[in-house]
């Protein structure tokens, strides 16, 4: 071979490993910040499952050399400048803020139950493009999450590592934490019957400050609910509708929740939401006389808006000892207008209906003063209503 032969071939070695050096030197790695894992079983029960399968997707991923995991309270620092969360972005990518330092990743994910399998979703989200990719998997193993872990770095570098493999066949639902819970239950009651899932199980201390404590409860859903009887319960707006208190509860693994029992005397209820108005006092006259206004607002039992209102104004007489009044009533556009007459040691009243609302005016002389009053009820609401099975 020739001198000049061999130069060339020198020559084509070395441009050979210049074309070929940017191939085979490693990438830097991918910055990922990860969110917690979302529990959309609707279930706190397996709320658990999120964070062991957090914990093993940021051990795989850190560990494929891939990845650098971003530190989180970096870039929850730089979003509560512009008001934002990670977790907002990563459900709503188009709002992700161009610069964001810190990630060139986020990646957020939730999981469902479906009988005995998780079904495991993850949303990868390109900080610079706000490109979605998504990786779903459904099993009952830690493979679940090796497995999605695997396309998630592929995804990123190019390659996939092999993650998951038989000795990684743990159940995620066996590591379910069963510590039992608590639920404190506070009522106003004195001896209600106490019903836990629809059976009974004490009764109430009477004492809202003294709670009736309910232990060794499974994590999950309860329903706890009160019974003294037909005329005590909660009273069902705005048809008016009466029946004893009843409450989902959830009780988280270990957890205690405190629970307050709205149950009341229906009579109460009902006092309250048929007196619209209520007004007495003594009418003190000045120069122009005595004047009262006031104006009222409700939702009937069909679930209609009603307003109105009263207007009294009395005038004394030169006397002082009688005078002359006039009452302005209006309900729902309605108006209708009344003028008496009063004076000592007599009691005089207006009465008046207008759609649902009846209207009193009252002007009484007593002990040398005038006492007055007025009123507007709702028809369509009684006390002892709940006794007619309205």
């Amino acid at each position: 071979m020739n001198r000049r032969m061999k130069r060339l071939l020198a020559f084509g070695a070395v441009s050979f490993f210049f074309v070929l050096s940017p191939l085979i030197v490693d990438a830097a790695p991918s910055r990922v910040a990860v969110l917690p894992l979302e529990n959309k079983s609707g279930d706190p029960r397996y709320d658990y499952l999120g964070g062991i399968a957090g914990g093993l997707l940021q051990f795989d991923l850190s560990s494929s050399g891939a990845v650098e995991l971003v530190d989180r309270s970096v870039l929850d620092a730089a979003l509560r400048e512009r008001e934002l969360s990670l977790s907002a972005v990563a459900a709503e990518p188009n709002r992700l803020p161009k610069g964001l330092e810190g990630a060139d990743y986020l990646l957020a994910g939730e999981y469902v139950l479906i009988g005995k399998d998780i079904l495991l979703t993850l949303k990868l989200v390109d900080v610079s493009t706000t490109r979605v990719s998504t990786f779903s998997e459904g099993g009952s193993t830690e493979n679940l999450v090796h497995v999605l872990a695997e396309r998630v770095v592929e995804r990123l570098a190019g390659k996939r590592p092999t993650l998951s493999r038989e000795g990684r066949g743990r159940s995620l639902l066996s590591l379910r934490d069963e510590t039992p819970g608590t639920i404190v239950l506070h009522s106003p009651l004195i001896d209600a019957e106490i019903l836990l899932d629809g059976a009974f199980i004490g009764y109430t201390t009477g004492d809202r400050r003294k709670p009736y404590i309910i232990d060794n409860l499974e994590p999950g859903d309860h329903t706890v609910s009160t019974n003294l009887g037909r005329d005590f319960g909660t009273v069902k707006q705005p048809e008016i509708s009466f029946g004893p208190w009843i409450e989902k509860v959830s009780v988280p693994s270990g957890k205690r929740v405190v629970v307050t029992d709205p149950s009341t005397h229906f009579n109460d209820v009902l006092y309250r939401l048929q007196r619209l108005i209520s007004i007495s006092q003594t009418a003190i006259f000045k120069k122009d006389g005595f004047f009262a206004q006031k104006a009222f607002h409700f939702t009937d039992r069909k679930g209609t808006d009603r307003i109105g209102g009263i207007a009294v104004n009395l005038i004394l007489g030169s006397d002082e000892k009688k005078g002359t009044g006039s009452a302005v009533f209006t309900a729902d556009g309605e108006r209708k207008e009344i003028t008496f007459s009063f004076g000592p040691e007599k009691s005089t009243e207006v009465r008046e209906i207008l759609g649902l609302v009846v209207f009193t005016v009252k002007v009484e002389e007593r002990y040398g003063r005038f006492d007055f009053q007025m009123e507007a009820e709702r028809t369509d609401v009684r006390q002892g209503m709940h006794r007619d099975g309205e």
